[in-house]
């Protein structure tokens, strides 16, 4: 089946995560706070749980200012919850494992009572989910497989089907970000900043610094930074003064550069999506719409 045909699907996914997240995220925020365990241990589960590293934290994600890294790491090494190796990497304690496992459960709870659509309907949907899931695993590369392998799991065979399809949504998120990153990181190497600086001008969420420091606030970038990066991004050829003083534009060449790199995403990402057929593709769609009507109607009744 055709790429073009197939980019229908990632949108659609995205919208469910999102809805999950709402459902789960404010329950594991409570348990964390009643409990008093750091929030990040949920967060950086998705970085893997094993060991931390500027350098692991930086193959998902590349685009925040490591600085946030370090912090977090001192703030955990003093509470226990990781231990520093002599590399200068962290070990992940069990407890803090345990802990990560703790808070995520809190999360996949309120998906209980989810009965938005049949469990007949629910195991199919499992199926053919995990059918992806484990040809993304085994797919040659390109991409890199660092983000799926590593992250850390919960819902096994024995959690609700409705939870295991969680997982494995999360499991395509982080293929997307390994697929995303194979077909990016050649352009900006180490400089994730300035990617984040053409994707944001091709969004068009922010045109310039103050914007972009104050829209992307997680990322932990100041103005100065941003100033820079858009400096380095137009001496390349990629961005060039807009319309007005304080905005800018993505150049002929940036808008390329950019598309391209979306185009490759979507080869990476849909390629492991032919093991399903094409009759098996459209029901893949159906059933995954009938999800997002649900969980957004779920949402709204708990």
């Amino acid at each position: 089946m055709p790429t073009e045909s197939l980019t229908k699907f990632w949108p659609l996914i995205y919208s469910i995560v999102q809805e999950f997240w709402t459902i789960t995220e404010p329950h594991i925020q409570d348990a964390a706070i009643r409990n008093d365990l750091p929030f990040e241990l949920y967060l950086y589960g998705e970085l893997g749980l094993d060991k931390f590293s500027i350098k692991d934290f930086q193959r998902r994600d590349p685009y925040s200012n490591p600085e946030q890294f370090e912090r977090l790491f001192v703030r955990l090494n003093i509470k226990g919850w990781i231990e520093p190796m002599s590399d200068g990497s962290f070990q992940v304690t069990e407890k803090a494992r345990e802990t990560a496992r703790f808070l995520i459960q809190a999360g996949d709870v309120q998906l209980s009572d989810f009965a938005s659509i049949t469990d007949q309907d629910l195991k199919r949907l499992l199926a053919l989910l995990k059918q992806i899931v484990m040809e993304c695993c085994l797919a040659p590369e390109p991409p890199g497989k660092w983000a799926i392998l590593k992250r850390f799991r919960v819902a096994d065979e024995h959690y609700p089907p409705v939870m295991q399809i969680r997982e494995y949504l999360m499991d395509l998120f982080a293929y997307r970000d390994d697929s995303h990153l194979s077909a990016s990181r050649p352009y900006f190497n180490d400089a994730g900043i300035v990617w984040i600086v053409l994707g944001a001008l091709w969004k068009g969420d922010a045109f310039n610094a103050e914007q972009m420091a104050e829209k992307m606030a997680f990322r932990g970038h100041e103005v100065e930074e941003y100033d820079i990066a858009i400096q380095a991004a137009t001496q390349l050829g990629w961005v060039e003064p807009g319309n007005r003083p304080d905005k800018f534009c993505l150049t002929a060449a940036g808008t390329r550069l950019r598309e391209q790199a979306e185009q490759d995403t979507n080869e990476y990402f849909y390629a492991p999506w032919s093991v399903l057929a094409p009759q098996e593709m459209d029901e893949l769609y159906e059933l995954l719409f009938r999800l997002y009507e649900g969980l957004k109607a779920y949402r709204k009744s708990v």
